[in-house]
Order: C-alpha cells, then structure tokens, then sequence
C-alpha cells in the first residue's frame, strides 16, 4: 500500500510539474505571440505612415503643379503689359484700368544698352547667369534676417524677384513671403527670357511721383525719348531705384549733391563689370560733376474717376479672379491695369446718366446740423429677368473721386417698412398664413416682452391686408409676424440674398424693419427683384464677362438663383404693392410710371433718420436710400426724397417704353371682396375691391351683410 502511495504521489508530482511546463511553454508562447502581433501592428503603422507621406507628397506635387499652371497663366498674360478696358451694355468702352498711372510702354530694342545694363550693374550683376534667384546674395540676405531674429529686411532681391513683386503686389517682408518670391521668380524664368523679363521690369517699375516705366521717366527728367539718353542720364535713372521721390530734382528740396553721388556710384559699378571703358566713365563722371540737366517734361494720364458702376465692376472683377486663381486682389488688380482683357459691364449708360443727372441736383443737397458732412443718398437699378445691375450711384453731387464709399454696396442702413414685402408679405401669402383680403384689428396693443408698435397715423381698426399695405399700418404686420414667426421671415429674407442678417434680428420688430445692423441697397434691390422676377432670386451681378486678349474667357459671370416663392405668390405680393400708387391713401401716388404697372413702398426709420422708395415695373427693379451718413433726422419739405428721386428716373427711363402690365399666372384666382369682411362679396355688400388668392385661400361668402 505504501509503495502504490509513494508511486502515486510520484506520478502526481511528476504531472504536476508537466501542467507547469505546459503552462508555462504557453505563457511563452503567448509573449510570442503578442509580440509577432506587435511587430506586424508596426509593420502596418509603418506603411500607413509611408502611404501617407506619399500622398501628402503627391497631394503638394499637384497643388504645386496647380500653382505653377495658375502663375504661368497669369504673367504670360501681364507680359502684353497693355491696361484692360470695361464696357457698357452696347460695347462701348467706358474705363481704361490703369490709365491713371502715367506710363507709356517701349521696346526692348528702343531701350538703350547703357540704360539695362546700368539697372543690371546696380540692382542684379548677376542678373545673366542666375535662375532667378540669386543663391549668393539670398544665402547673406537669409543670414542676416536670423542673426537680426528676423527684425532685418530679408534684401537681395535680383530684377525677376523685383519683377514679381511689382507683378504681384506683395509688400510684406515675411519669410513665407520671400519664400514664394523665390518661387515664382524660379517659375517665371522657364518659360520667359532674360530679355522679356527685364523688359517688362523696366516698363512697369515706378521712377515718379505717378510715373511708371523708363520710357516715361526718361520723359519726365529730360523731356526726351529713352532713345536719346546719354550715359549720366541712365545711370540717373538706374541709381534712384532705390527711393524714386527722395531723388527728384523738381522738389524745393536741393538734391543735387545727393542725385550726383548716387549717379557717380552707378557709374563705377558699370565701370567695375566692364560695361563701360575708363574714357566714357570719366567723360560721364565729369558731366555729373558740372550737374546733369534736368528739363520736366509733360505726360498725359487719363482720369480714374470712374461711374460708381464701374467702381462695383472693377471691384466684383478682382475678386472673382482673386477667388479663382488663389490670389491677392492686389495681384488681380495689377493684372487687369496690364493683363489688356475686355470687362462686359451690365451697365446701361442711358440709364448710368439718369442716374448722376438726378443724383448731382442740389435740392438733394442738405447741410448737416450736426456736423460738416450734408446728406447722402444711393440708388440701383436691376433688370430683374437677367439680375444685372443697369446702373448705380452711391452718392449726391457729381463724382469727383476715385473708388470713393458706394452706398450702394457698402452702406448697411435700417430699412423702417420697405421690409414688410420681403419680410412678411411674400412669406406669409406664399405659407397661405394670410390672403390679400385678411382682416386683422389696426389697434395698438402690446406684444411679447412689452413689445408695443405704433401707426404713423392714427389707428384704423379692422383692415385688410392691402388697406394696411396701402398706408403702411405697423400693428397688423406684427400680427401677421406672430403667426409666420421670425425664424421662418429670416429664411426667405435669405433666400432672397439679403447676408446682413444676425441672430438678433429674430423678434417680432424684424416686421418693421427694426434690424440689428440694416440692409445695403443692392440686396434691398434683390429682394424686391426677386418678387418682381416671379418669385426666382438671381444674384445681381455687375458684369457678365472678362474676356482674355486671345479671346478666351477668363472669368464669367456666375449668378445664384433660387425659386424663393411660387410666381402665384409673387403676382399676388405685386399686386398688393401697386395699393401704395394707387390707393386714395397710398404712401407712394407720386411714383407712378404712365402707362406702365409699378409697384412701391415706402420706409421710414425711427426719428426720420432713413428714407426709402423699393420697387419695380415688368421692365426694372430700382430701390432709393436717402439719409446722413451718422444718423440724422431728415427734413425735406414733408416729402420722401428717395421717393422723389426713384419717381423721377424711374420715369425717364420708361419713357420710351411700351405699356406693360404684370401678368397674372393662369392659376391665380380673381374674386370681388367684401372690404369690411375680407369675405366674398354678395350682392348686399357695399364696399367691395377685386382681390387676387391662391388656389385653396378664396374665403366664403360674407355673411354680414
């Protein structure tokens, strides 16, 4: 029995000690295992990392590719160095863009030697044999910028990096700057000449107050061709490089010791790299030292004072093509005064000049009696099938300044009522919320959070919807704002192009115009264009256009729209803003066009600071704003001076226009209405007006009477 025991117990010992082993050659094998998974896990890392630096890689190499082809594109253009024209609606020209700068272009083979060689010597010696850059003088340049901790000028610049800044319009002394410098110099000489690069510097670099090129410095410091300059004069030239109007003779400042010193410097540089021999330096140092003779020429420019339309052309222009090739609207704008594109303005020059005639009459004229500035006003007028802007002016008087404030665009103002359309009426007819002949109480009342609208006049009681259109009752548009809710008023309101609205703007004072900021003129114009169009927003637009030299498009016009409401809603919203003319209370009689169907309302801002006139016929859609820059009651002879404005070039401008009157869709329904009621009109009824509905919104027959 012992010895079975002893056996026994052996066996255990031994199978235990086995399980051990077993257990532990497992372990072993797990710690194996964990680190085969490890090491494949970092494989994989490791691949994923690898695969994303060759995207990443290949994503630069394309948007580089994309930059090169954008950059090339656009200097190839810049090379014509011929400024850009805009025209008007017929193809006529009305602006030439940089025609201002006084400049006047000259060949490469017009230029004399000694002047390319002395802007060489004293600018870039080794203009001729760098790829652009300059690696020597950037190297000492990158150098001296770390040293300094980046409070030096970086500085050696070669004549293609001078060219790309002059090109590109760049100014800040930054790192990442000077890095895309380096760039697009590189860039720009595989696929131009040193010839065609240095041409083109010394046509567009700045010699002068408002002088532009050699050819026109030549002629503006010695009154003669660059042909004919000596060896003195184009070391002048190339020496004042470096602060043009520090070195000009015709100041009261005497510079002619400076001018002589710096002149002698160019001299001996040229002298220095073999440009010239010992004999013609000592001849043009002597003629420097007896003082060069300087003889002010005359050179023509030509106004940059352009219609406030074409102000709006050239700055919607830039950014189109700033936003499409990526670049600085500087860059854009020294590419059109070079680039000799075609701008296809929208504007109608017949209707530009009504416009200004109207705008430089001095009964619009009012002092301020608070400060020096008088009064202000702007109008626009859009071709609502197209949304092109016809014509625009963004201020009284006759316009005597270049790109000066357009209100017409940059001016956000309080609207009073001339929002009621676009905020409640065609909302609130186009939910079915309302009709035309809805009655709602004309009685002052309080509203939500103490809210508590007044009438200009005094209230009327139980109206329609068009009677209070008609004199432009406040408390019933509030009603109706109640019940279509703010939030939903704002959709349309954006839907109809108006981008000035905050979150602010959601109460129920939205429905009088009562907004945290305002609306510019233009998408005031929108709006109504929108109603006016049937219903279809079209974002307006100031050109159509930019035509390259080769006759290629370069950019065209891309216009947003949307159906913002059905065309029933949008006629039955046209008809009810004719009441405002035609009603025997009408806030807007006087704006009627003869013979032509014309929609109105007026606005008027608290303390009579803003005034408004927004409508339209089947033909235009015009809006008038007239106030004070800061806010100041307006006192015009108990008239509406935006009013009278719209009406009288409204008027003109329709005057040799067919009669036209809205069309009213198929699916309108026409019914005779009781006014007390709002109901269908029986025959007991005694006041009674034609409406229009929506299909499912004709109320019953009236029962009152």
């Amino acid at each position: 029995m012992n010895t079975r025991k002893k056996s026994e117990e052996i066996e255990d010992k031994e199978l235990s000690k086995s399980s051990k082993k077993a257990k532990k050659s497992k372990k072993v094998e797990n710690v194996d295992d964990i680190e085969d998974e490890v090491r494949v896990g970092k494989r994989k890392l490791i691949k994923l990392i690898l695969l994303f630096l060759v995207i990443l890689i290949f994503w630069s190499a394309i948007k580089l590719g994309i930059s090169f082809y954008r950059w090339k594109l656009l200097a190839m253009d810049m090379f014509i160095n011929e400024s850009s024209v805009v025209l008007d609606f017929e193809g006529n020209v009305i602006a030439t863009l940089g025609s201002d700068k006084r400049k006047e272009t000259v060949s490469f083979d017009s230029i004399p030697d000694n002047l390319k060689n002395a802007y060489v010597a004293i600018e870039d010696q080794r203009f001729y044999s760098h790829g652009g850059v300059d690696v020597k003088r950037s190297a000492a340049a990158v150098f001296s910028y770390v040293t300094h901790f980046g409070s030096s000028s970086f500085g050696g610049s070669t004549i293609t990096q001078q060219l790309v800044k002059n090109m590109t319009g760049s100014t800040a002394d930054t790192a990442s700057r000077k890095l895309d410098e380096w760039v697009k110099s590189y860039m720009l000489e595989t696929f131009t000449s040193k010839d065609e690069i240095l041409n083109m510097y010394l046509n567009i670099i700045y010699v002068g107050p408002n002088v532009y090129g050699v050819g026109t410095g030549a002629k503006y410091y010695f009154n003669k061709p660059v042909t004919d300059l000596t060896l003195e004069e184009c070391a002048f030239l190339a020496g004042i490089n470096i602060a043009p109007n520090s070195f000009n003779p015709f100041t009261e400042k005497n510079n002619s010791e400076k001018i002589a010193k710096r002149t002698r410097i160019v001299l001996n540089k040229m002298k220095e790299l073999n440009y010239i021999s010992q004999e013609e330096l000592d001849a043009a140092i002597a003629s420097v030292n007896t003082g060069l003779k300087f003889e002010k020429g005359e050179i023509s420019s030509e106004s940059a004072v352009y219609s406030y339309h074409t102000d709006s052309v050239i700055q919607e222009v830039t950014e189109e093509i700033a936003k499409k090739y990526k670049i600085t609207e500087t860059f854009a704008m020294n590419y059109l005064e070079t680039a000799g594109v075609k701008i296809y303005s929208t504007q109608d020059s017949k209707i530009q000049k009504e416009i200004e005639l109207e705008f430089e009459k001095k009964q619009y004229i009012l002092p301020s009696k608070i400060g020096n500035n008088s009064s202000q006003a702007a109008m626009v007028i859009i071709e609502h099938k197209t949304g092109y802007v016809l014509g625009c002016v963004g201020g009284l008087g006759k316009k005597d300044s270049v790109r000066p404030l357009n209100r017409v665009t940059q001016s956000i103002r309080q609207t009073g009522s001339a929002i009621k359309p676009l905020a409640i009426l065609a909302p609130a007819i186009d939910k079915k919320i309302i009709t035309a002949s809805s009655i709602y109480d004309d009685t002052e009342k309080d509203f939500e959070k103490g809210y508590h609208p007044l009438d200009y006049t005094s209230p009327l009681g139980l109206i329609t919807v068009r009677r209070a259109v008609e004199s432009s009752q406040n408390v019933p548009f509030v009603e109706i704002m109640e019940q279509l809710t703010p939030n939903t008023s704002m959709k349309y309101l954006k839907n109809m192009g108006i981008s000035s609205l905050t979150s602010e703007d959601a109460n129920l004072a939205l429905a009088l115009g009562g907004l945290d900021s305002g609306i510019s003129p233009l998408e005031m114009t929108a709006g109504y264009a929108t109603i006016a169009n049937d219903g279809q927003y079209i974002e307006p637009s100031f050109y159509t256009l930019v035509e390259k030299r080769n006759g290629k498009p370069l950019i065209k016009s891309k216009q947003k729209k949307k159906v913002v409401l059905s065309k029933e809603s949008a006629y039955i919203v046209k008809e009810l803003l004719t009441q405002p003319i035609l009603g025997e209370n009408g806030t807007a009689r006087y704006c009627k066009v003869n013979n032509i169907s014309t929609a109105a309302k007026t606005g008027t801002t608290d303390d009579n600071y803003d005034r408004w006139l927004c409508g339209f016929t089947p033909y235009y859609t015009a809006t008038t704003w007239f106030g004070y820059d800061i806010n100041e009651s307006i006192e015009f002879n108990g008239l509406n001076p935006a009013g009278s404005i719209w009406s009288n070039v409204m008027n003109k401008i329709h005057s040799n226009l067919p009669s036209a009157s809205f069309e009213k869709p198929s699916k309108v329904i026409y019914e005779i209405i009781c006014t007390d009621t709002g109901k269908k009109a029986t025959t007991n009824c005694t006041h009674t007006i034609p409406e229009y509905f929506l299909k499912d919104t004709v109320p019953d027959l009236c029962t009152a009477h």
